[in-house]
């Protein structure tokens, strides 16, 4: 699908603010909120936009290990590898699944409360899939940084602008209804407060005083939306690369520099290869 400059100044809106309001929008662009109504609906359609979620700091949620494993499988058959792929997908605990060409072949991320956890996940993967398993490489993330994609219109990342997941320390005491809530909106970050509320058998009152509170402690960052690169027409990359010569002073101007290019999106500071 090719992207209309308009196309493009939604989505822009939409990644800064995954719940903004079609009349929202539609104020910043000098448009009508049907206008933007319309156009989103045909960027959902066409799998352009393919998910909004709620973006979580996951050590103030009380879970802060999340280490990443770089795969590379050796002797898997087609039908072992779909059996692996839907086991990985219907682990909780594994919350990033991505399949890669090169190095590796998938990276996987473990979201777990402590080490012992941790190994425990960790432990049954390899029980199940460690014959398949060539190559295996630890990365332990150090917080996870999401810049806005200022590529979509073509400027600089305003610096400083960003969510952050982990890298902290304090814990947030969250209800169980804060987590059924964020539960909800990581499946569907733009899910009305109606709709929250008649799930959970609460008053939308209640669903937005939750909401505001896990907005004011940082638990939620932001609303993210995933967007379907390939029918965009985009190419996504990860790269990882390891700092030689390291100094602070080389941190900062890795970071500003990251922070300000408008096609650089992530900044994962980390342990590992």
């Amino acid at each position: 699908m090719n992207l209309t400059d308009f196309d493009k100044k939604i989505l822009f809106e939409l990644d800064k603010d995954g719940r903004v309001s079609f009349s929202e929008i539609a104020r910043v662009l000098g448009s009508t909120p049907q206008v933007v109504k319309y156009h989103v609906e045909q960027l959902q359609e066409k799998g352009i936009i393919k998910h909004f979620w709620a973006f979580i700091d996951y050590d103030k949620a009380d879970y802060s290990f999340f280490w990443a494993y770089w795969l590379k499988f050796a002797g898997l058959s087609k039908e072992k590898e779909a059996e692996m792929y839907a086991d990985f997908n219907s682990n909780k605990f594994i919350p990033i699944i991505m399949r890669s060409d090169g190095y590796a072949d998938v990276m996987i991320a473990i979201i777990a409360k402590d080490i012992f956890h941790h190994n425990e996940i960790l432990q049954d993967i390899f029980s199940k899939y460690g014959a398949f398993i060539a190559q295996n490489d630890i990365f332990i993330g150090l917080g996870f940084v999401k810049f806005p994609r200022t590529y979509l219109v073509g400027k600089k990342n305003e610096f400083q602008k960003f969510a952050v997941s982990g890298g902290t320390t304090e814990k947030i005491k969250l209800s169980e209804t804060d987590r059924k809530i964020i539960s909800l909106l990581l499946e569907d970050g733009r899910m009305e407060f109606t709709k929250i509320a008649k799930i959970l058998g609460v008053s939308v009152g209640l669903v937005h005083k939750h909401f505001n509170k896990l907005e004011k402690n940082g638990v939620i960052t932001k609303i993210a939306c995933t967007l379907g690169y390939q029918k965009a027409g985009l190419l996504f990359y990860r790269v990882l690369f390891k700092i030689v010569q390291f100094d602070q002073k080389r941190i900062d101007d890795l970071y500003e520099f990251c922070c300000l290019h408008p096609n650089i999106i992530n900044y994962v500071k980390g342990m590992g290869n």
